[in-house]
């Protein structure tokens, strides 16, 4: 008699994605007894076994990139004669081309994680899939945990697949760590990692993000008239990240107004406006015909590595559950982050001890939905910028407190 596994806890929100995992791994893991009964079916590496080539696949967006260079990192210290490659999305490969820990990185310009024009994204994978086989990589793994993912790491040939059965397609992987609702994004990195028995650094619960700006792109930063004259006068930079990644997580353009004017007069900062050039609009509206002095506009005018430089800068970031407040927590800068109802703080805020994070509870939370179906959006526009404004006080003190003090752990800081 042939005995099935257990289904997993899914770990998505919607009920049809359950059921249908639920048919395909019970098809799937039936298919997959039966073949090993009659030895069809090749036994995974031993897990001592030390990968030549190692896959990562990362197709999800900003944020979730950046989460996922500690475990480059550590993949690199662990094996470090290894070749490490990314499977990438156009929106995400400038912080994998970025990435000293990686030697090669392809990009899936069609994939079910594009903001628009998802169509097609079921051929592409096919094709990545058979394109990625001529490579054979001894180890693949999918940082995210989908059935569609699964099926790509197995269309890889990789001979050992690590994922999250959670996600479905648990029967096309060799090894699955376990699902923990509401586990820090970095910890389920982490948990990846431990099937591999690489541990983390000393002091640290998992592999950290980090991201080097580098010597050239800081030089840029101090040299740049727009904001030189301000820091050299001694003022804190504030960084706002003006957009976000979904309509739902965006803060009203009057509440950026608000927090501007008392940055400006409380604390006598300048303040710079990042975002993409999709937020340019959002950017025009917070700034008025006339500008606002001391409020420096880089909205869709920088790169990935002038961004991070330009963070690295600043005494504070403030901005959305998105990329950037990752990428700020990442260079070592104090992070005010202002979550709306979409996501789980827990598993989803910026990584580290500086970081604090500021919400309005909703009762609809986390509602997963890119555009809030209520009229009033009460998750943001609930959100006042007098709560912003205390958190940021609060962060600004202590960033200056830090700055004075050198001798201070750059752990020591700022919680939530």
């Amino acid at each position: 008699m042939i005995r099935l596994p257990a289904l997993p806890r899914y770990r998505y929100s919607r009920r049809l994605w359950h059921a249908l995992c639920a048919v395909v791994d019970a098809l799937g893991w039936t298919a997959r007894r039966v073949l090993e009964a009659l030895r069809l079916c090749r036994q995974a590496p031993a897990a001592h076994d030390e990968p030549r080539s190692i896959l990562v696949v990362q197709l999800d967006h900003l944020g979730d990139a950046l989460l996922s260079t500690g475990l480059l990192a550590a993949l690199r210290a662990r094996y470090p004669a290894a070749r490490i490659e990314v499977l990438a999305a156009a929106w995400n490969r400038e912080m994998f081309d970025a990435c000293p820990e990686v030697d090669r990185v392809y990009e899936s310009r069609v994939n079910r994680f594009a903001r628009a024009g998802r169509t097609g994204w079921l051929t592409d994978l096919l094709h990545w899939g058979w394109r990625l086989r001529k490579r054979r990589f001894d180890l693949a793994i999918d940082v995210r945990g989908e059935l569609p993912l699964a099926l790509l790491l197995w269309l890889t040939g990789a001979r050992r697949r690590l994922g999250w059965a959670a996600g479905g397609g648990g029967f096309l992987l060799t090894d699955s760590a376990d699902y923990i609702p509401g586990r820090h994004e970095v910890a389920s990195r982490q948990a990846l990692l431990d099937l591999l028995e690489i541990a983390p650094p000393s002091g640290e619960t998992a592999w950290p993000p980090r991201f080097d700006v580098g010597a050239a792109a800081r030089q840029g930063i101090d040299a740049d008239p727009a904001t030189s004259e301000f820091l050299l006068e001694g003022r804190p930079l504030v960084v706002l990240h003006v957009g976000a990644g979904t309509q739902a997580k965006r803060w009203p353009v009057e509440h950026w107004r608000a927090l501007l004017g008392r940055l400006i007069a409380d604390h006598g900062a300048c303040a710079a406006l990042i975002g993409g050039a999709s937020d340019a609009a959002t950017a025009q509206s917070i700034l008025g015909p006339h500008g606002i002095p001391r409020v420096v506009n880089r909205v869709g005018r920088a790169s990935l590595i002038e961004t991070a430089a330009l963070i690295e800068r600043a005494a504070l970031f403030v901005g959305s559950d998105s990329g950037p407040a990752h990428l700020a927590a990442a260079v070592g800068t104090p992070v005010v982050a202002l979550f709306s109802g979409t996501n789980d703080a827990r598993q989803w805020r910026p990584w580290g001890q500086r970081v604090a994070v500021v919400r309005n509870a909703v009762p609809c939370a986390p509602c997963h939905r890119e555009l809030c179906p209520l009229a009033d959006h009460p998750c943001m526009r609930g959100l006042s910028p007098a709560m912003v404004l205390a958190a940021v006080d609060r962060a600004l003190r202590e960033s200056l407190e830090v700055t004075s003090q050198p001798s201070l752990s750059s752990t020591e800081g700022l919680t939530t």
